[in-house]
């Protein structure tokens, strides 16, 4: 007579739930990477798409610089409207144009309102603008300044510099020959991953790096005598 099995044996239960557990372990550990690398993703984006942000701003901003209005429709262009000359920093003010062309920052003007009048101040909006990167506040962010008054746009911006060229396609320092302004901006991620270690900074955050030249077109508008008079004129060859 044949003997019923009416269950298992606690050697089969206990080798059971170890199995399960390696499998429990196995799915788990593949969470946890998936969800890393998931997170890590969503940091490079956001770092991809703060850099390609900023520079859209300063690319649409600057190319801008030295606009103004012609002598005949300003009453006083030689003090109103008067083209930026000096090397690096403006010699003279107001004036509209490059106002100061440094290695990590930069500052311009433009008569965008067509008032013939660049001082900053609330009658005169978004016509002194200035470029740079603070970590004043704790967190590296490229700083937009508005007529004195200075407002982080994007955040965790690691690097900013700018390189200034003259028609020629030389460096140069002066304001007046100034043609062509190349924008390098390095953005990195806002938390550190720590199975990652930069190669150069040595730490545990992502960077992405992006490059771009703007040619305001209105610094070669205007001729020598323009540049110390304020009236307008075509660039002679």
């Amino acid at each position: 007579m044949l003997k019923r099995n009416d269950g298992f044996s606690v050697p089969e239960l206990l080798i059971a739930m170890l199995i399960g557990l390696v499998v429990v372990g196995a799915v788990y550990s593949l969470f946890i990477m998936q969800n890393r690398q998931y997170r890590n993703q969503g940091q490079i984006t956001e770092m991809q798409q703060n850099a390609r942000m900023a520079m859209a701003m300063m690319i649409r901003e600057i190319s801008m610089a030295g606009f103004n209005q012609t002598s005949a429709a300003c009453p006083n262009p030689v003090t109103a409207v008067r083209r930026c000359t000096g090397t690096t920093t403006a010699a003279n003010t107001p004036c509209t144009g490059i106002t100061y062309a440094g290695g990590n920052e930069i500052r311009f003007v433009a008569d965008l309102n067509a008032n013939c009048d660049t001082t900053a101040g609330t009658a005169n909006k978004d016509e002194n603008i200035a470029f740079n990167v603070d970590s004043s506040s704790g967190v590296p962010a490229l700083n937009r300044t508005s007529n004195g008054v200075k407002l982080p746009v994007v955040e965790y911006v690691d690097a900013l510099s700018f390189a200034y060229y003259d028609g020629e396609g030389n460096i140069t320092t002066d304001l007046t020959a100034i043609r062509k302004i190349r924008i390098s901006i390095t953005t990195r991620t806002a938390q550190p991953d720590p199975y990652f270690t930069h190669p150069t900074a040595g730490d545990h955050y992502r960077r992405y790096q992006l490059e771009s030249f703007v040619v305001p077109r209105n610094l070669g508008a205007y001729n020598t005598t323009a540049a110390n008079t304020g009236a307008t004129g075509v660039v002679s060859t």
